[in-house]
């Protein structure tokens, strides 16, 4: 039993340190001024969850161990005008800073909602690292659907294996990043490692990428939990459930028709080569689906 319940704090830990993001920030007056004790909600656009903080002496808070998603961010106090920050995307491993956040004074009848736009700027930490978002992976077309595929598209990337499909002789073989061997990377699936302990560049295991949400790739000065083996840390983050029931289809296709033919092959008519390639699919999400 001992054990188990070893096992499981492990994997929660690994969960929280490879995956799980962070929401920080000062609330302030309109002229700069710290607010302590101010009342501060996120909550999750996808599942509804609601966590809350009180602003400290000097008008900081923090969210950590955040699920990656979509927040909402409210915060309210006495004498001022409730703010409203909605849209807050949280990538995974992502500490986010959100700054000065300022309130204007005014009634509480009153409120000020800001939606964030554009891309989030990592002040954080110094990593180096790139993301493969949800749009990214539902609009790219890969013939066999593999996430570890889609890392290609990615800059630095050498593709030592020519293939779109998952599998091999023991798993799925990840690229090279920035001239490493693929042996160097570790790759992780919600925060386990899903890569055998003798070869860190294979992954052991099959996602279908509808389910995944996004990947995270560090590739060099990340934080202090990582580093097993000193190549780039790949993290396949998958969906979660969420409050409505919704569903999705697609067609990708891929047909010679598309293709460009060589300037010679065109002068001698040699038709292009068969090259044809159908993927469909769909399914539904909901409350109750990973």
């Amino acid at each position: 039993m001992r054990i188990v319940v070893c096992c499981l704090f492990s994997a929660l830990l690994a969960y929280s340190q490879t995956s799980s993001g962070s929401i920080s920030g000062t609330v302030a007056d309109s002229s700069g001024q710290v607010v302590p004790a101010a009342e501060i909600t996120l909550t999750s656009q996808r599942t509804g969850e609601k966590r809350t903080a009180t602003s400290s002496d000097v008008g900081d808070f923090v969210f950590p161990a955040l699920v990656p998603g979509a927040y909402t961010l409210k915060v309210s106090a006495k004498g001022f005008r409730p703010l409203e920050q909605t849209n807050i995307n949280v990538a995974p491993s992502a500490r986010l800073a959100l700054g000065a956040i300022q309130l204007e004074v005014g009634s509480v009848t009153e409120s000020i909602v800001v939606q964030a736009q554009g891309a989030t700027v990592q002040t954080g930490n110094s990593e180096n690292g790139a993301l493969l978002d949800s749009k990214q992976l539902s609009m790219v077309s890969i013939r066999g659907r593999d996430p570890i595929s889609m890392l290609r598209i990615l800059p630095g990337v050498t593709q030592g294996f020519d293939n779109e499909f998952a599998g091999g002789f023991y798993g799925t073989n990840a690229p090279n990043f920035q001239g490493l061997a693929n042996n160097t990377t570790t790759i992780m699936a919600d925060g386990v490692n899903g890569g055998d302990g003798g070869a860190g560049g294979v992954f052991s295991a099959t996602i279908n990428l509808d389910a995944v949400q996004e990947v995270k790739v560090q590739l060099s000065n990340y934080t202090a939990e990582y580093g097993r083996a000193g190549g780039a840390m790949i993290n396949i983050i998958t969906k979660g459930g969420g409050r409505e029931y919704h569903g999705s289809g697609y067609w990708y296709k891929r047909h010679e028709m598309f293709n460009a033919n060589a300037f010679f092959r065109n002068r001698d008519g040699v038709a292009r080569q068969i090259y044809r390639f159908e993927t469909l699919g769909g399914g539904q999400r909901g409350a109750g689906e990973g």
